[in-house]
C-alpha cells in the first residue's frame, strides 16, 4: 500500500468524518448551570470558614454524595419524565443518532445516557456544588436542571424530617411513660380518698392533733379543779364526784382520739395520713418528670433542627443564549490530535516489528 493511500485512509477519511460530524452535523445541545450548597443552622459561616482550612463539613459531605446517588435513581428519572417528558426530549428524532436516546433503551442505558446530559460536581473546599444539564432545547435544559434541584431540595429535606423524627422518637417514648406514671398517681390519690372518704388525711390527723390538744388542756384544767376542791371537800361531796366523773370523760375522749391517731388499727389517722404522703411525693415526682420529659421534646427538637441542614441555591438555573456542547473546535482538534498521534504510534510499531523481523 502506497504512502500516500495510507494517509488518505488512516488520515484522511478519520479527519473527514470528524470534521463532517462535529463541525456539521452534530446537534447543538445547550447547558443549563445551578450552584449551591448545604448549610445548617448551627453552622452560620462556617462553611467559609472551614474553606480557608481546605474542608467542607461533613454532614454536608456526606449529603452531597447522597444527592449524586440521587441522580441515578431510576425513581427520579421515572418523575422527572413524568413531568418534564425527557425520554421523549432526548429522543428526538431530528438529533444525530450518537447524541440522541435509543428508541427503546433498558433501564441501564436510560441511567446511563442521563448521567452523560447530567453533571453534579462536589467542591470540597467550598462545599459548592455545581449541576449541570446538558438537552436539546435552553427551555428544557432551564427546567430540567431546575427540576433536579428541586428533588435534591425535596430529598434534603426529607433526609432532615427523618433525622428530626428518629431524635424525637426517644423523647417522645419518655414522655408517654411519664404520662402513664401521672396518670397512675393520679388515679391512685382519686382511690384512696373513695376508699376511705377523706379528701386529705393530713388535714384529718391535724385535726385529732389538735382536738387531743385541746381535750388534754380541758383535763389538765379540771384536775387543778378536782385538787383545789378536795383541799377543803370531803371526797364524797358532789362536787369532786362531779369533777372525777369529768376527769373521766375527758381522760376516755383523749384515749380513744390517740387510739383513733396512734392506735395498733390498719386504719389509725397516722397510717393513713402516711400512706397518702407516699402517694403525694409519687404524684409530685412523677408531675416533676412529665413536665421535664415535655421540655426536652422541644430541647431535642432545638438541637436536631440545629444540626440538620438544607440546600440554598445561590445560582438559579440559568437559561442558556447559545448551544456549547459540542465545542466543535475543541472537538475537531482533539479528533485530529488523536487521528495523527494513532497513526504515528500505528507506523512506529508496524516499522519496529518489520526491523526487528528482517523484512
Amino acid at each position: 500500500m502506497t504512502t500516500q493511500r495510507k494517509w488518505l485512509i488512516f488520515i484522511g477519511l478519520p479527519a473527514f468524518l470528524a470534521l463532517f460530524y462535529y463541525g456539521l452535523w452534530a446537534s447543538d445541545m445547550y447547558i443549563s448551570e445551578a450552584k449551591f450548597s448545604l448549610r445548617s443552622p448551627e453552622q452560620g459561616n462556617s462553611v467559609e470558614w472551614l474553606s480557608l482550612f481546605g474542608q467542607a463539613s461533613s454532614g454536608s459531605s456526606a449529603d452531597a454524595y447522597v444527592i449524586q446517588e440521587y441522580l441515578s435513581s431510576p425513581t427520579l428519572l421515572e418523575e422527572l419524565d413524568r413531568t418534564l417528558a425527557i425520554k421523549q426530549h432526548y429522543q428526538n428524532p431530528s438529533a444525530d443518532f450518537l447524541s440522541q436516546m435509543k428508541t427503546a433503551p433498558s433501564q441501564e442505558e436510560y441511567i446511563d445516557y442521563f448521567l452523560k446530559q447530567v453533571t453534579l460536581n462536589f467542591d470540597q473546599v467550598s462545599g459548592i456544588l455545581t449541576l449541570k444539564v446538558k438537552a436539546f432545547s435552553p427551555e428544557m435544559a432551564q427546567q430540567l436542571c431546575q427540576a433536579i434541584l428541586d428533588k435534591s431540595e425535596a430529598l434534603v429535606n426529607s433526609l432532615r424530617d427523618r433525622s428530626i423524627e428518629d431524635s424525637l422518637a426517644l423523647t417522645r417514648h419518655e414522655v408517654d411513660r411519664a404520662e402513664q406514671r401521672l396518670a397512675t398517681a393520679q388515679s391512685g390519690m382519686r382511690l384512696f380518698r373513695e376508699k376511705h372518704n377523706l379528701l386529705d388525711p393530713r388535714v384529718e390527723a391535724g385535726s385529732v392533733q389538735g382536738l387531743v390538744a385541746e381535750l388534754e388542756g380541758s383535763l389538765a384544767k379540771v384536775n387543778t379543779e378536782l385538787a383545789e376542791a378536795r383541799s377543803y371537800m370531803q371526797e364524797d361531796s358532789s362536787r369532786i364526784v362531779s369533777l372525777k366523773s369529768r376527769v373521766r370523760a375527758l381522760e376516755g375522749q383523749i384515749r380513744a382520739k390517740k387510739i383513733r391517731l396512734t392506735g395498733k388499727g390498719q386504719a389509725t389517722v397516722s397510717t393513713l395520713a402516711s400512706e397518702y404522703e407516699s402517694l403525694i411525693l409519687e404524684h409530685e415526682f412523677a408531675q416533676k418528670q412529665y413536665l421535664s420529659a415535655v421540655a426536652s421534646i422541644e430541647t431535642a427538637r432545638i438541637r436536631a433542627e440545629s444540626q440538620s441542614r438544607y440546600l440554598v441555591a445561590f445560582i438559579k438555573p440559568t437559561l442558556p443564549d447559545e448551544a456549547l456542547s459540542p465545542r466543535r473546535a475543541y472537538a475537531i482538534g482533539i479528533s485530529l490530535a488523536i487521528i495523527f498521534l494513532v497513526f504515528s504510534l500505528g507506523s512506529l510499531t508496524i516499522a519496529a516489528i518489520r526491523e526487528h523481523a528482517g523484512v
